[in-house]
Parts: C-alpha cells; structure tokens; sequence
C-alpha cells in the first residue's frame, strides 16, 4: 500500500512517499480504508523531533492522528462496527492508505458530511472542547478572548465557548471577520490594525495560540482567578508568563489533548445537525505532503487543512 514514512526527524522533505505492506488487525481492532487524512501542527512537530512524542517514536514510522474513512476489516471483537461502515476518528498513522483503529477512538461519520470534513475535525476538535468545558471551564456570562479565531483549533473554540454561553472576542485579519461574524464571535478585533488589550478586558479566561509577547499581554487582561489555555508547547513553563500569572492569581494551562469517544460522537451529532462547522481550507494529495506541512507550518491557515489519500 502507499504510505508516508518519516525515516530520521528533520525538515518537511523527511516524509518520504512509499510502498508497504497492508497493516493486519487484531481481534479488538479494525482495518481502515483511508479516504483523507487531516493536517495538525502537532504533526509538524513530531516530524521535527520536537514533540515529546517524538521520544518514544520508533522510525521509520506513518504520522498522522486524525483519519476518515470506510471499514474494510472487522475483529471478532470489534462488533459496534461493519465492513462498510464510514467512520471518522483518532488513529495511529493516517499518512497511509490503509491504517488499523481500536472502536473506542473512531464513530460513524454523518452521511451528508464530506470525508474532508471528518478528518478535519478529530484533533481541532477535541482540543476546542477539551478547553472550553475541562481546562477552562467556561460558563454562561463569561467573557472568553480566543486568539487566531479563524484558525483551526480556534473556529471550533468559538462555536463550542458560544454554545457555553460565553461573550467572544476573536481576533483575526479583516478577510475572515465575516466567516466568524457567522460563527457568532460577539466582538471581532482586526489584529493587524488594533491592540486587543485596548477592546477585550476583564477576561474570565483566553485561548493563547501565539505565546511570547501576546501572551504577557493577554495574561494582563485576565480577571485574578482567570485561566489562560496555553496551545504552543514550546512555551510550556515560560518564566516570564508563569511569574505574571502567580503576581495575578491567573492560572495557565498547557494543554494535552486526550482521545474520547464520547466527544466525538458529540461533534457527529452537532456536524449531523448541521449545528457545528468545520472549515476545510485546503485539501492535498497524499504525494504532497511535503507542502502540506510547510503549509501548516507557515502559522497562515484559516480553518483546517486536509491530505486526499484516496
């Protein structure tokens, strides 16, 4: 089968297109049929050997977390599933045409929603979620500031804070103020023209995806016993940031996304609904996986990107 393997950490250009032998499921497992796979910063990071995943990676390996698909193979004990079934989920190695999952980290996709769909939404939403209702604990009232609003995680904390309740400022470039002027942000802040500090104050919590400067910023702006959601992980323990938390009683929370079942089977809900919205930027093919994630890297998307596999 075709595949994307990493044989030495390093540059986009260490992803090398490739034959394989088909993966075999075990009893508790099924056998996927990859139609796309979704692209995550987190992915550029383990490419790099900068995550720390990347530690315990045995190489040459596939990369790639969030997959959509069709059901090939059943396991004797993987039953809630059939041979036909199209799913959406958590996997380990989506780069590949054919990848195995245990049932509790996949759900049936929506019929009227796209593969890309589906594969956009696994480790975005999750994330999203994750922070709205366990990290930071969002209420009805509050006041939530949610930076690169647009963005991939970003789009989906806004929908999920608002579905909480919360007052929502965004900030993005003037192109996407319509698109989250539709997803409900209450007050959107053009971050190339304005200072967000000087619109969004006396936060109840923020969604920080930029770290360094911006977040000593937003951390000024955050009531005392506020929390901030801290996305990059190579700004976990920053000195500065945790000092200016502590002298305002502001807690920081750097985040690790944990797979759910029942969370994604929520997101199909909400996506069947048609009351959650996932925004594919941009879809590749497989053999372009290289531009893919110098794409994810240049910190320039809007919404999620997505690899066709088949």
């Amino acid at each position: 089968m075709k595949a994307i393997l990493l044989h030495k950490f390093g540059q986009p250009e260490e992803l090398q297109f490739s034959e394989i032998e088909k993966p075999v499921i075990n009893n508790d497992q099924v056998l996927i049929k990859v139609i796309a796979a979704g692209i995550n910063p987190v992915d550029a990071k383990i490419r790099s050997g900068l995550h720390r995943s990347s530690k315990s990676l045995q190489l040459p390996a596939i990369l790639g977390k969030d997959v959509s698909g069709i059901i090939e193979q059943v396991g004797s004990n993987a039953s809630e599933f059939k041979i036909g079934d199209e799913i959406f989920g958590i996997v380990n190695g989506s780069y590949a045409a054919y990848t195995t999952a245990s049932p509790e980290t996949i759900v049936k996709k929506p019929a009227h929603i796209s593969f890309y769909e589906a594969a956009a939404i696994p480790t975005a939403g999750l994330t999203a979620y994750q922070a709205v209702h366990e990290q930071l604990k969002i209420k009805s009232g509050q006041k939530v500031l949610i930076q690169s609003a647009a963005g991939g995680v970003g789009h989906l904390t806004v929908q999920f804070a608002k579905f909480a309740g919360a007052y929502v400022y965004g900030t993005a470039s003037a192109k996407n103020a319509a698109f989250l002027s539709e997803l409900g942000v209450d007050e959107i802040i053009n971050y190339k023209e304005q200072q967000f500090e000087e619109i969004a104050t006396e936060l109840d919590a923020v969604m920080d995806t930029m770290g360094g400067e911006i977040l000593y910023r937003a951390i000024k702006i955050v009531k005392p016993g506020g929390k901030v959601v801290c996305l990059p992980s190579s700004t976990k323990d920053d000195p500065i940031a945790l000092r200016m938390a502590e002298e305002r009683n502001i807690e920081l929370i750097w985040p690790m996304m944990q797979p759910s079942k029942e969370q994604l089977q929520l997101f199909a809900t909400w996506l069947e609904k048609e009351k959650l919205r996932v925004k594919v930027e941009k879809v590749f093919s497989l053999k372009d996986i290289v531009s893919a994630h110098k794409t994810i890297e240049s910190r320039s998307v809007n919404g999620k990107i997505v690899v066709k596999v088949s």
